[in-house]
C-alpha cells in the first residue's frame, strides 16, 4: 500500500522510517502537525502542503477530510537508473518520446497505477522548459515518482543488471499483454509517436506484446499503449 491516511497513520509511517514523502493540510497546525514537521525535516522526508480539497481528492476513501498522508513503499527521488531499477514495482521506459504532453499524461497514470518511475531514453537531456510542460500535463504527478533520463545503451545495461524482464509494446508482437506473463517488477517500453521502439531494444525484449487493434487506425496513442500495459500488469499482480 502506498499511501497512509490521517495524522496517526502519518506519524506512525514516520516514526518507523516508512514515510518516504507526507502531503499536510496547509491550514493544519498544532502539537500533532509540529511533530510530522519535526520528524519529516530529521529523516530527510520532504512535505508538500496543499488545500483540504487537495488531500480529499488523493486520500483513500474514508469518512473525513484527512490532515496528512503519507506515502510509503515509493520512493519520490532517485539518484540513478540503478536505484530507480532497484525498486520492486514496475517501471515504464518511453523510447524517444517527443510531445511533454504525452509523457506527462503517461507519469500520471504511472503514478495512479503504484509504478516505480519512468525513464526517458533519449539522446539528449530533456530541457528545462519542456520537463515544467511535462509536470503540468502530469497534473503534478512528478512530485511522487522519479523521471530519469538515460541514452539506448546506459538504460539497457541498467535493465540487464537489474535482472528485470522487459516487455515492449510494438505491432511486430505476436501475444496480447494478458496472454503474456506481465510480472510485478516488469519493465514496460513503449515507443516514440511515429517511430515506435527502437531495433536495441526489441531485441533485448523479454516479450514483446501486441495490443489488438481491429479498427483502420494502425496504431494507439503512446499513452493508451503505456496504460494497457502498466493496467494488465497491476491486474495480473493482483490476483
Amino acid at each position: 500500500m502506498l499511501q497512509r491516511r490521517g495524522v496517526a497513520a502519518t506519524l506512525a509511517a514516520l516514526d518507523a522510517g516508512e514515510a518516504t514523502l507526507v502531503l499536510l493540510d496547509e491550514e493544519a497546525e498544532g502539537p500533532e502537525v509540529d511533530r510530522i514537521l519535526a520528524i519529516a525535516k530529521a529523516n530527510g522526508v520532504r512535505v508538500h502542503r496543499g488545500t483540504s480539497r487537495d488531500l480529499w481528492r488523493m486520500a483513500n476513501p474514508g469518512d473525513e477530510v484527512p490532515t496528512a498522508l503519507a506515502m510509503t513503499g515509493r520512493l519520490p527521488e532517485v539518484d540513478d537508473l540503478d536505484e530507480l531499477l532497484g525498486q520492486p514495482a514496475p517501471v515504464v521506459v518511453l523510447d524517444r518520446v517527443r510531445y511533454a504532453t504525452n509523457v506527462g499524461f503517461v507519469l500520471r497514470t504511472a503514478e495512479v497505477a503504484g509504478a516505480a518511475g519512468v525513464i526517458l531514453l533519449q539522446d539528449e537531456a530533456p530541457a528545462r522548459a519542456w520537463l515544467k510542460d511535462v509536470a503540468h500535463a502530469s497534473m503534478g504527478a512528478t512530485r511522487f515518482l522519479p523521471l530519469l533520463h538515460g541514452h539506448e545503451t546506459e538504460v539497457l545495461e541498467a535493465i540487464q543488471r537489474s535482472g528485470r524482464p522487459l516487455v515492449v509494446a510494438e505491432d511486430v508482437g505476436d501475444a496480447s499483454p494478458w496472454k503474456t506473463p506481465m510480472p510485478w517488477n516488469a519493465v514496460l517500453a513503449v515507443g516514440a509517436e511515429a517511430a515506435g521502439v527502437s531495433p536495441a531494444l526489441l531485441q533485448a525484449a523479454t516479450h514483446i506484446v501486441r495490443l489488438p487493434m481491429p479498427g483502420f487506425i494502425p496504431s494507439y496513442n503512446l499513452q493508451v499503449a503505456a496504460t494497457a500495459l502498466l493496467m494488465e500488469t497491476l491486474r495480473q499482480h493482483d490476483q
